[in-house]
């Protein structure tokens, strides 16, 4: 439908399709296409399609992060895609909701314990300091009171260690 201007010129529509700002990208789920909003992660953009088998690797990869690391991947994936909610980013990643609330939450320990961690990537370590273990400790309101009990950990987490270590 054209308008009629009093000189007698006509407007015409814009013919353009509308184009999407939102990053898109497509996966496989079983035998099913399935579309996620959002940029494709920087692991597999290499890829033209993932498949069911690229996306399981990278969500094996995700699980094996030290618990700090995935609450920082977190946090960095909330502040670059601009989300304010954990609801919004849990549906972008595919993961539950109150899985990454709890990881964000580790990122209030105090910063002596974070640096000991980012430090300390040895295996004993890491097996020992688990979300649950890390999530005790965020209870404690107390930062004093939260490295008096994380240096006992650390001795619970050698002490552990040495059954397994052959010597």
């Amino acid at each position: 439908m054209a308008l009629m201007l009093p000189e007698t010129k006509q407007i015409r529509a814009a013919t353009r399709p509308f184009r999407a700002e939102n990053a898109v990208f497509s996966r496989s789920q079983g035998r099913r296409k399935v579309f996620t909003l959002g940029k494709r992660p920087e692991l597999l953009s290499h890829l033209g399609h993932v498949d069911h088998k690229a996306w399981k690797r990278y969500q094996t990869l995700l699980k094996r992060k030290p618990p700090l690391e995935l609450a920082e991947f977190y946090a960095r994936e909330m502040k670059a895609r601009g989300l304010k909610s954990y609801q919004a980013l849990s549906l972008l990643l595919g993961e539950p909701v109150n899985r990454v609330g709890r990881y964000i939450k580790l990122l209030d320990l105090s910063e002596p314990v974070k640096k000991f961690l980012r430090e300390h990537r040895t295996p004993e370590y890491l097996a020992y300091f688990t979300e649950t273990r890390l999530r005790e400790l965020n209870r404690i309101a107390n930062p004093r009171a939260m490295w008096v009990r994380f240096q006992a950990m650390i001795v619970q987490a050698e002490r552990e260690a040495g059954i397994w270590r052959k010597e």
